[in-house]
């Protein structure tokens, strides 16, 4: 009787240990598998953040060239507001960085906000020792 309580006994605790490994290689399977989750996870919305910030800088690029597009149309002399009979003393453009479909870089655009400078012109007079309006006299 003895001999069968001590079998029963070793039996039982061969099937308990084969549980707990079983149950420590799912418990490990299963970490493994929340880890790979959770990268996969990490990967997409990178990749989310990617897309939505490619497409915030082509919808930034394409709303600065429509408003330059706007600005040159409304600000040019043949323009919306232009006539013919206004006449500007001169035509200021800059040098804008851009870019079109065949990769060229710089495109002159019209710019309404520019000036002659005419303080430095008179600064620069000056500084010579000439007077800003020159003098005639009569001979």
């Amino acid at each position: 009787m003895k001999d069968h309580i001590v079998r029963v006994a070793n039996e039982a605790e061969f099937i308990l240990n084969r549980q707990r490994a079983e149950d420590v290689h799912k418990h490990a399977e299963f970490e493994s598998n929340c880890a790979q989750y959770a990268a996969d996870k990490r990967e997409e919305e990178k990749m989310c953040d990617h897309l939505i910030s490619a497409a915030k800088h082509r919808d930034h690029v394409t709303a600065n060239q429509l408003k330059q597009k706007i600005l040159n149309i409304l600000t040019n002399k043949h323009g919306a507001w232009g006539t013919m009979s206004q006449s500007q003393l001169h035509d200021f453009w800059r040098l804008d960085y851009w870019e079109d479909d065949l990769r060229r870089r710089r495109r002159f655009v019209r710019n309404p906000f520019g000036s002659t400078h005419p303080d430095v012109s008179l600064k620069a007079l000056e500084d010579y020792g000439q007077s800003p309006i020159p003098e005639y006299t009569a001979s």
